[in-house]
């Protein structure tokens, strides 16, 4: 399979034996997810998927972990894997974005992961995430759930505009929907607070960094962007590049606009 993906952050070029070698056992690994891990030299060194179901899932040996650079590896590469629908026979593609649970791991391993689409005659070269992976330029970025979305965009927008991190949160792919028997998420309402935000009230109109949050054929708020002035806005959409628009377009869907506490209202790009 060969690599679908515009932006080249450079680490499967740096990586690049390691790649290869990974992208031979997701081959043969197939349809069980493979893991394995880089180390510092840049070797890579396969590892044992022990998850319960492994061709969903993957979880590393503490052994297969602990014997590559002290359980601290340069980075993580795993695949994502297609399988056939049992009631149909039907091929359900591989996830091309990161779940929550590797989101969520990869933040606390705080090293690079990457991701190949494997299918039953091979895989992908893989995608890059984490805040230790080169970003793309801020405009014009192709879409990936947890990767390069609307939260993406205004966490890159607020550390390139005016050098304030905001920290990642781990987010499944349609978090908004309702999933029977479990509790409705609501992550930007419930979470703009912890990320450093504040609900701001403008009768005479945003200001430049002022952040927008709205709902999208969605029950909660799950978009958001910025404004960047001259009455223009910035923002991730899904199936869609990165993009300026007019904030008139996107106001009749504001659900309110909050800001950043260290970004004062006086801040101009």
């Amino acid at each position: 399979m060969s690599d679908a993906f515009g932006f080249d952050n450079g680490l499967s070029a740096r990586w690049h034996a390691a790649v290869e070698a990974h992208k031979a056992h997701a081959a043969a690994e197939w349809p069980r997810e493979a893991v394995g891990l880089i180390d510092a030299a840049g070797a890579y060194h396969a590892c044992r998927n022990i998850a319960d179901d492994p061709v969903r899932t993957f979880e590393i040996a503490d052994a297969d972990l602990a014997a590559v650079d002290g359980g601290r590896p340069a980075a993580v590469l795993h695949s994502h894997t297609s399988e056939p629908e049992p009631e149909t026979g039907r091929t359900i593609p591989p996830h091309d974005c990161p779940s929550e649970i590797d989101m969520r791991t990869q933040i606390d391993m705080a090293v690079p992961w990457g991701i190949t689409l494997c299918i039953e005659t091979g895989a992908s070269d893989p995608f890059w995430f984490g805040d230790q992976v080169p970003r793309p330029p801020l405009y014009g970025r192709t879409f990936r759930h947890g990767v390069d979305d609307c939260y993406a965009f205004i966490r890159d927008w607020h550390r390139e505009a005016a050098s304030i991190l905001i920290p990642d949160f781990s987010r499944g792919l349609d978090w908004w929907e309702d999933v029977e028997g479990e509790p409705r998420q609501d992550l930007y309402a419930q979470g703009f607070e912890v990320a450093g935000f504040a609900r701001v009230h403008r009768p005479d109109g945003p200001l430049p960094g002022d952040v927008f949050l709205c709902s999208v054929r969605s029950p909660v708020m799950n978009h958001g962007g910025v404004y960047i002035g001259n009455g223009l806005i910035g923002h991730h959409l899904m199936h869609q590049l990165s993009l300026r628009q007019p904030a008139s377009i996107w106001r009749p869907k504001l659900g309110f606009l909050v800001r950043h506490r260290d970004l004062p209202d006086d801040w101009r790009p």
